[in-house]
């Protein structure tokens, strides 16, 4: 078996997989809150143990991180339990999976490799953009295996609380789809505002994407990704999961480079 961690911003995502890449279970922890690699543990045996998981059938881990200062929790975490050094996702062993352009920048980060190794085992002779919403919204090209670019935008919950937590007066909202562009209070405005500024933004950014590429297979995937695409026609398919379809996309690859 196979556990893999997803830490993002927001939250940190454990994922048990079969050999085989079946997801038996994943879970939602904060990334907030404090943990050590004891607490860490506890919390994974409670969790497996919930689900007839037997968390010492664990041979490999995998570690898909962009908050570098817990990773060392999850070496702590490898080492200790599991008598394993857990591999963190980058690029350096997907170079045959994920090429870069000439003089671009090798600070692509471990969420977006692993949406673009899952989106490729999915769909491996299209063109692909892929858009993530989460803690930020990011924009993914892809053609022939070479990453060509994308960008990055303030993620919707995050635009939600910086507004909050910026202003004297104004409320935090649920982001939800309004049933009027015309808000009627505080609340209502805000979320219309927060609704339909994401959604012509995310529109305008796929127009322009498809200028260069316009057969490019559009996915969203990440925790409010459902919600808005339903909104953006050109969107092609929303996958839930797939971040945790590419960390097994990445073990694969580290295991065949070994």
């Amino acid at each position: 078996m196979i556990l893999g961690f997803d830490i993002g911003n927001t939250h940190i995502v454990p994922v048990f997989y079969s050999n085989n890449g079946e997801i038996k279970t994943s879970f939602r922890i904060p990334s907030n809150l404090p943990f050590t690699e004891d607490t860490l543990f506890s919390t994974l045996k409670t969790l497996a143990d919930n689900n007839d998981i037997d968390i010492y059938a664990v041979s490999d881990i995998i570690v898909s991180s962009v908050v570098p200062h817990i990773n060392e929790i999850f070496e702590y975490l490898g080492q200790s339990y599991f008598k394993i050094q857990p591999k963190f996702v980058s690029l350096d062993t997907v170079n045959d999976e994920i090429k870069l352009l000439d003089g671009m920048e090798r600070g692509l980060g471990a969420d977006r490799i692993v949406d673009i190794l899952a989106a490729k085992k999915l769909y491996p002779d299209k063109e692909l953009l892929i858009i993530d919403f989460g803690t930020a919204t990011t924009f993914d090209m892809i053609k022939n295996s070479i990453y060509m670019g994308g960008c990055i935008l303030p993620g919707i919950e995050l635009s939600i609380n910086t507004l909050f937590n910026n202003t004297a007066k104004l409320p935090k909202i649920k982001f939800s789809k309004p049933d009027t562009v015309f808000g009627t209070d505080t609340v209502t405005q805000i979320n219309a505002g927060i609704f339909y500024g994401n959604v012509g933004a995310v529109k305008e950014l796929i127009f322009q994407y498809k200028k260069e590429m316009p057969a490019a297979y559009i996915i969203s995937t990440g925790g409010q990704g459902k919600k808005i695409s339903e909104h953006i026609l050109p969107v092609d398919e929303y996958i839930p999961k797939l971040g945790e379809i590419g960390i097994f996309e990445f073990y694969k690859l580290h295991k065949g480079a070994k």
